[in-house]
């Protein structure tokens, strides 16, 4: 019974790294497409490519994050609050695509996890609620939500100031830059791709790891662990997910590249490369620094930053508060999803 309820797990993660794919591999797609410095199967291509590098390069740190969320005690009654926290991650995320809004996958797997949680205790005993440590040390939720909630912020200022930035340096450039700067999105896009692929997937992978310490092979325990934290992940955990992830990112959302290329604001090619290049930048660094980001929310605040700096009249607001909108609501909605469904799973098979 452990290991068929371990395949499930796996299997959940799989679909949910690929709903992954195409809800965030699409918004770091949509730029390059929208403006048409690269074609939609060079973009996607080049997107595919590196993120699936990253989730072979890209470290512990954040699966370690979403790891460190929890204090359950690891054992066979774990399994089932890990895969009603992704089947109500993955139901949030078909829904979001069906209404072509660019939702985040990360708030919704942790506010899957969390209700999963309080649906299986009853309160947040088994919920690692952390402490700010000043912000940059912080730890559990805490942390996770600083980083969720602070880098759309951060990425609205990097898009404006970039964009400042570039107009001051080019301001006595010719048209012929403009081409330049379309032909650098071939170098922007990888290391956003990169960054994205290291970051999202280890979401994912930390929950594997947390169920692959819940089976009876003891073994993962020992190896992927070390005083309690995620210092291992398995080779072909990596494929899995990051195989998972491009599958996603290939199947592409035309709705959500349209939101973001040119729904948010009219993208060319200077708003693009800035967009990319600020995105980059603020997914990048939460990457090497453990902090789980929500690369649909960096991307789209970028977007609005750049446009902001351009021409603030040009930014569809109303088109951006419904983004807002989803982004709030996507934590609490996850999270009485995942509760109503394992109260629901617990009726009908107590354990």
């Amino acid at each position: 019974m452990e290991y068929f309820a371990l395949a499930i797990i796996i299997m959940l993660g799989c679909i949910f790294s690929y709903t992954n794919g195409f809800q965030d591999g699409s918004s770091v797609s949509a730029g390059p497409i929208a403006s048409r410095s690269l074609t939609p199967a060079q973009a996607v291509l080049l997107t595919a490519l590196f993120e699936y590098l990253g989730a072979l390069l890209g470290g512990s740190g954040v699966a370690n994050s979403i790891s460190g969320i929890t204090n359950y005690p690891r054992g066979f009654s774990f399994m089932p609050v890990l895969a009603v926290a992704l089947v109500a991650a993955i139901s949030w995320n078909f829904f979001t695509r069906l209404i072509r809004v660019p939702s985040s996958s990360t708030h919704a797997l942790v506010g899957g996890l969390i209700g999963a949680l309080y649906g299986i205790a009853g309160d947040f005993k088994y919920v690692i609620l952390g402490d700010w440590g000043y912000m940059i040390h912080a730890t559990g939720v805490v942390k996770v939500l600083i980083t969720l909630f602070m880098s759309p912020l951060i990425g609205f200022f990097a898009g404006w100031f970039c964009l400042k930035l570039l107009i001051l340096l080019l301001s006595g450039a010719t048209a012929r830059m403009h081409k330049v700067l379309r032909r650098l999105q071939w170098l922007v896009v990888p290391i956003l791709a990169f960054g994205h692929g290291a970051n999202d997937t280890q979401k994912v992978m930390g929950l594997l790891v947390l169920a692959l310490a819940c089976s009876p092979d003891s073994s993962y325990a020992t190896t992927c662990f070390t005083a309690g934290s995620i210092t291992s992940i398995p080779l072909w955990v990596r494929l899995l997910v990051g195989f998972a992830m491009v599958s996603g990112v290939v199947a592409m959302a035309p709705g959500i590249v349209k939101r973001v290329g040119s729904g948010i604001y009219k993208q060319r090619g200077l708003h693009s490369f800035v967009s990319e290049l600020a995105s980059a930048i603020v997914v990048g660094v939460g990457s090497a620094t453990g902090g789980p980001v929500s690369a649909s929310q960096v991307i789209a605040s970028t977007v609005m930053g750049a446009g902001y700096a351009a021409r603030r009249k040009g930014v569809h607001w109303l088109v951006a508060r419904e983004m807002f909108m989803a982004w709030f609501l996507t934590i609490p909605c996850s999270g009485l999803l995942a509760y109503t469904l394992l109260s629901i799973f617990r009726a009908l098979w107590p354990f």
